[in-house]
């Protein structure tokens, strides 16, 4: 590393790809009412069609005030529902809605498109290293973090 630009390179190349991608993905979701930080709750929710609150904490990667204001927004929405369990009195139960579902459905189909522009400059070759790249650092990451 031979300049000041380059002391965080990996960092700010990740940061500013993520960056774009959030941004992209955005602006193909704004119809829905969803944005990057909120269809994967949707997602998630409707493939399962229901999860525990700490069910939902462990899937995302976020911490529980995080999920809660995101969850709150969504009901707001009339996206999901929120309701006590049956089997455990102190636990909440996710659903989706009606109109959750049709978002859920509707967001399945669009996702295909949206995550093969995000990668539309790459060859197919480059898609293949760049999968055993990102499944690499992950690992890398999760060693770290433990």
């Amino acid at each position: 590393m031979n300049s000041a630009n380059d002391l965080d390179f990996y960092i700010r190349t990740v940061n500013t790809v993520s960056h774009k991608t959030r941004l992209y993905l955005n602006s193909q979701l704004k119809d829905l009412g969803l944005t990057s930080s909120t269809y994967f709750f949707i997602l998630k929710v409707g493939d399962n069609g229901e999860l525990s609150q700490d069910q939902l904490f462990k899937l995302i990667y976020l911490n529980p005030s995080n999920v809660t204001r995101r969850l709150n927004r969504l009901i707001k929405l009339d996206y999901i529902n929120k309701e006590k369990s049956t089997i455990d009195g102190r636990s909440k139960i996710i659903k989706l809605t009606q109109l959750g579902y049709q978002r859920y459905v509707e967001l399945k189909e669009r996702l295909p498109q949206i995550n093969e522009s995000i990668v539309s400059s790459l060859s197919q070759d480059q898609l293949l290293i760049f999968k055993q790249l990102m499944a690499n650092m992950e690992a890398g990451l999760d060693e770290l973090l433990q």
